[in-house]
């Protein structure tokens, strides 16, 4: 008898047993006739930004709109530069673009996958005027050392924290070290809506006042036809935002447990011929969006995991200097050697808070089997 599949995550389960609460907190607000920026909106701006540390909230349509206005509001703007990584998704560039600026690439560090502070020392010019790290996979970016780094060069610090909602570098909660952070509440993510939703968190008070503008049309607060920036519209909806109130309480729970997969992953992958994701130092914490490992022969133990009924993905598998989008820019491979050994070899595995015991012991009996044969 075959065994069940084991998915990459499983938003089902989750669903399921929040479902009468999500129902009735969606319905409540439908029928409140305020569909946009209203009491559910607010309260959940509120309970996010205590969750992360902050004082502010601003709540958005997406985790792609949250970066670009983050870097609005920071003054990013036409000719300036912004330093980010090539391994991660799209929408990281795609926000600096639409700011008018131009993104410069730094590699990443080998162990982390997350951007290295020493290359981007390397690519700082007269043009830099900010930092935009990706806490890739849920594991802070060297946010230590980023920030000295923008200290000394008088830069913006906006940190991507789309895959790393309650991680933690040096005892502070990611999204509220540089001067902003962005989230992504896209469906998958640890805290997902049902929908696209993101956030904005700060603790500067003129950034969070023109985030609030610019999701707004550019619109003066309480002035309904006056606009001081050229904005869009980029607000979460109240439906949205209800979910996420029902959803944020759970976070923490779901985190543990997540790092509890995580655990169990570690012990059961050990000895194998695959590096583990980094163990967190003290004072840091893991959100672990996924559990990527660096495997040998990563593109046949992923066909393998395949006929066993395992769920994988590779994150990412094309950098994105080298996306067709990005072809006419000319980046040269040889430049990312960090990053064109990790799409080589990167491979994500199972990872959800629902995952059981089993499950986990079933992946790692999988790819050690793999390597014994």
């Amino acid at each position: 008898m075959s065994l069940p599949p084991i998915p990459l995550f499983d938003l089902q389960k989750q669903h399921q047993a929040l479902r009468t609460q999500l129902n009735a907190a969606a319905l409540d607000a439908l029928n409140s006739m305020r569909w946009l920026l209203g009491p559910q909106t607010e309260k959940f701006e509120e309970t996010f930004a205590e969750l992360i540390g902050v004082k502010y909230c601003i709540s958005c349509s997406s985790g792609a709109s949250a970066l670009q206005i983050a870097l609005s509001a920071a003054g990013i703007q036409e000719g300036d530069e912004v330093i980010t990584t090539p391994f991660t998704f799209i929408a990281t560039t795609t926000s600096i673009s639409l700011t008018g600026a131009k993104f410069v690439f730094a590699d990443i560090d080998p162990h982390t996958f997350n951007i290295s502070a020493q290359d981007i020392e390397r690519k700082i010019t007269k043009k830099t005027k900010a930092i935009l790290p990706v806490h890739l996979y849920g594991y802070p970016a060297d946010m230590a050392a980023i920030m000295r780094i923008a200290n000394d060069h008088n830069l913006k610090v906006i940190e991507d924290c789309a895959q790393a909602h309650l991680a933690m570098a040096d005892g502070v909660k990611v999204g509220g070290i540089g001067d902003a952070g962005a989230f992504s509440f896209y469906p998958s993510k640890n805290l997902g809506a049902c929908g696209d939703a993101g956030a904005i968190t700060t603790n500067d008070a003129d950034i969070a006042a023109k985030c609030r503008s610019l999701r707004q049309g550019g619109r003066v607060k309480e002035a309904h036809y006056e606009y001081e920036f050229e904005g869009s519209s980029l607000r979460m909806d109240e439906v949205q935002a209800a979910i996420l109130r029902v959803k944020t309480q759970h976070l923490p729970h779901w985190t543990e447990a997540r790092k509890k997969i995580a655990a169990l992953y570690a012990e059961g992958l050990q000895g194998l011929p695959v590096a583990l994701p980094p163990t967190p130092p003290n004072g840091f914490s893991h959100a672990y969006y996924t559990y990527t490992i660096r495997a040998e022969r990563r593109d046949e133990l992923q066909e393998y995991l395949k006929a066993q009924g395992i769920g994988t993905a590779v994150y990412y598998p094309v950098p994105l200097y080298r996306q067709p989008a990005y072809k006419h820019l000319k980046y040269k491979p040889q430049d990312f050697p960090q990053t064109e050994k990790a799409c080589r070899e990167v491979l994500s595995i199972p990872m959800f808070p629902e995952l059981t015991e089993n499950e986990v012991a079933r992946v790692c009996e999988s790819i050690a089997s793999f390597y014994q044969k």
